[in-house]
């Protein structure tokens, strides 16, 4: 797959569909710059963002996943206040997208379990720290035991990292699609009720 965006200018539904497609592709493709999205939060009416690896999407379920370590901020903030707003642009095809809905955190159950079985030892390797995200520390040092400072975990040793896992799954219901264009950008926004709606707007 190119990275280029086609749609039907007289089709709005057709920026939806590409939409969904290029986040499917992002999944599977490493380069794409969707795979990397800006994940934004709510805490005390105040805005909290980070950047986050997309793991998953559920097309037909309208969601898009990414995975956390259950301690840290944005779960708490999550469980707090659900709403949650994704965005991610690619500057081959300038596109930005913003996707708006409610998030809910998965740790220790089936979802969890499922996500946790697909992941890679590397991956793995990443929950399995020494101290919870944002502790204050004595020197620039990785968060990690000694002994996996220069190597994978084996089998026995990736599942401590699980109490540790957590998979966020965010459900859209509002999207914002944005072409940066030089004689003047296109936009278009879908809210979806019992099925998506879409119209054209002024960027």
């Amino acid at each position: 797959m190119t990275r280029q965006f086609d749609f039907n200018p007289a089709k709005v539904h057709t920026i939806l569909n590409e939409t969904w497609r290029h986040l499917n592709y992002a999944v599977e493709t490493e380069t794409h710059p969707w795979r990397l999205g800006t994940l934004a939060t709510v805490l005390d009416n105040r805005p909290r963002v980070r950047t986050v690896v997309l793991r998953a999407v559920e097309i037909e379920q309208r969601q898009v996943i990414c995975y956390t370590d259950q301690r840290s901020d944005k779960v708490q903030e999550l469980e707090e206040n659900p709403w949650m707003e994704w965005v991610a642009y690619d500057p081959v095809t300038r596109v930005q997208i913003r996707l708006r809905g409610r998030a809910e955190v998965h740790t220790q159950n089936d979802q969890a379990a499922r996500h946790w079985e697909a992941s890679s030892p590397e991956h793995r390797r990443g929950y399995i720290t020494v101290s919870a995200p944002g502790t204050q520390a004595e020197t620039a040092s990785p968060n990690l035991p000694d002994y996996l400072f220069d190597r994978l975990p084996n089998d026995e040793e990736a599942q401590l990292g699980y109490e540790n896992f957590a998979v966020i799954v965010c459900q859209i219901e509002h999207i914002d699609w944005l072409e940066l264009r030089r004689n003047g950008h296109l936009a278009a926004r879908f809210l979806w009720t019992d099925k998506w709606e879409g119209h054209w707007k002024y960027a």
